[in-house]
């Protein structure tokens, strides 16, 4: 699993684009870097595209990731963070939607300018 993490053109928001397996580690990984650079920058939008990677964490890792780690992390709740997916790819489902519950802004797009969309507003 790899990923990069760098500011929009705009600068009105991140993106981290992800390659290979998200194991618990690596999303614990660029989660935090996306936080370091969102205060850093004063930017509280993210477009994480995981259109090249699967979700390889459990049931159980994804609900303690979104309800444990993300606390713990101490990570923002006040963002807009659209994950770009392919459009046959579920393993993102489940912890888009606990992440959701967690309460944070989060929300799954197929279509790249959708999802800018939705950043932009």
């Amino acid at each position: 699993m790899g990923y990069s993490i760098s500011l929009s053109e705009n600068k009105k928001y991140i993106i981290c684009r992800v390659t290979g397996q998200i194991t618990l580690d690596t999303a614990r990984e660029f989660t935090k870097e996306l936080d370091r650079l969102s205060r850093a920058h004063k930017i509280k939008r993210f477009l994480t595209d995981v259109r090249d990677a699967q979700n390889a964490l459990s049931t159980f890792e994804n609900y303690n990731f979104a309800y444990k780690d993300m606390a713990e992390m101490n990570l923002q709740r006040d963002v807009r963070s659209a994950i770009l997916i392919g459009a046959a790819d579920k393993t993102h489902d489940f912890v888009a939607t606990v992440t959701q519950n967690a309460g944070y802004g989060v929300r799954i797009f197929y279509d790249e300018d959708a999802a800018i969309e939705w950043l932009s507003e």
